[in-house]
């Protein structure tokens, strides 16, 4: 009996070791995920370049009323 009572406080110790070690290597992992997806993303649809922006000229239909079989589409407004 006093064996048994003796060697649960060390194995306690142990066992709480274990449950820190184990936290502190899935933050790491999840940490490293992180990093490395973050770093595989591809660039923003705008781009990262600093050089002009391309200009594809002034919209030249805006708002336009929508035409079926000649007449104005009254649902489409």
């Amino acid at each position: 009996m006093a064996t048994r009572s003796e060697s649960l406080p060390i194995g306690r110790t142990y066992l709480s070791r274990a449950w820190l070690m184990l936290a502190a290597i899935l933050l790491v992992a999840a940490a490293v995920v992180t990093i490395v997806l973050g770093a595989a993303r591809s660039a923003p649809a705008g781009g990262t370049f600093f050089g002009p922006v391309p200009d594809f000229g002034p919209v030249t239909t805006q708002n336009e009323s929508i035409v079926v079989n000649g007449s104005v589409c009254g649902q489409c407004r």
